[in-house]
C-alpha cells in the first residue's frame, strides 16, 4: 500500500506567498490602467494636433474633394497618414482615435478640424486650425463632439463663416503643438 505524503509545512507558506504576490499583482494594475489610458488620450490629442499642423502646411488640396483623396494623391501626406483610415458610413478620416474633416470654402482657405472618436477613451479635446494657420483647442470637458455623427462645427455643406463662429464661443484656446 502507497501512503499519502503528508502536506509540509511548507505548502502553506507557498499558498499564503502566492496569495501576497497576487493581490500585489493586481494593486499595480489598478494604479497602472488609469495612468496608461491617461497616456493614451494625450498622446492621441497631440498627435491630431501634429496631424492637423501638417495638414494646414501641405497646401492646397486641389480639387480633391475630401481629405483621403487628398492624403492618397500627395505622398508626404500617404506617409504621415499610414495608418488611418476612412470611415465608410460618414467619409471622414480616422487616425489614433480621432476623426479628421476638411471643410472647403470658394477662395479662403481650408479649415481642418479634428474630434475624439469616442470622448474619453480615445481623447477628448476637439481642434481647428483655421484659415489663417492657427491651431485652436476645446477642451470639450462636456464630450460634446464625439464620433462621426458630433464634429465641431456645421454640417459638412455649411459655409466657412459657421466655423468662425464657433470659434467666437467660449472654450476655444490657441494652441501651440510641441
Amino acid at each position: 500500500m502507497k501512503r499519502n505524503p503528508r502536506p509540509s509545512s511548507s505548502s502553506g507558506y507557498l499558498r499564503w506567498s502566492t496569495g501576497i504576490i497576487a493581490a500585489i499583482a493586481l494593486l499595480v494594475c489598478m494604479v497602472s490602467l488609469p495612468r496608461l489610458q491617461s497616456y493614451v488620450q494625450v498622446n492621441n490629442e497631440e498627435d491630431a494636433a501634429r496631424s492637423l499642423r501638417v495638414l494646414g502646411r501641405a497646401g492646397h488640396p486641389g480639387d480633391a474633394p475630401d481629405l483621403a483623396t487628398w492624403i492618397a494623391s500627395d505622398r508626404s501626406l500617404r506617409h504621415r497618414f499610414l495608418d488611418a483610415r476612412v470611415m465608410e458610413e460618414s467619409g471622414l478620416l480616422m487616425q489614433h482615435g480621432y476623426l479628421f474633416h476638411m471643410q472647403r470654402s470658394e477662395g479662403a482657405s481650408n479649415r481642418f478640424v479634428a474630434w475624439p472618436r469616442s470622448t474619453p477613451r480615445t481623447g477628448q479635446a476637439a481642434f481647428l486650425l483655421d484659415a489663417d494657420g492657427l491651431m485652436q483647442r476645446h477642451a470639450n470637458t462636456d464630450g460634446r463632439w464625439s464620433g462621426p455623427d458630433n464634429r465641431p462645427g456645421a454640417p459638412p455643406d455649411a459655409h466657412p463663416e459657421d466655423l468662425a463662429s464657433l470659434l467666437s464661443k467660449p472654450g476655444w484656446h490657441p494652441w501651440v503643438t510641441r
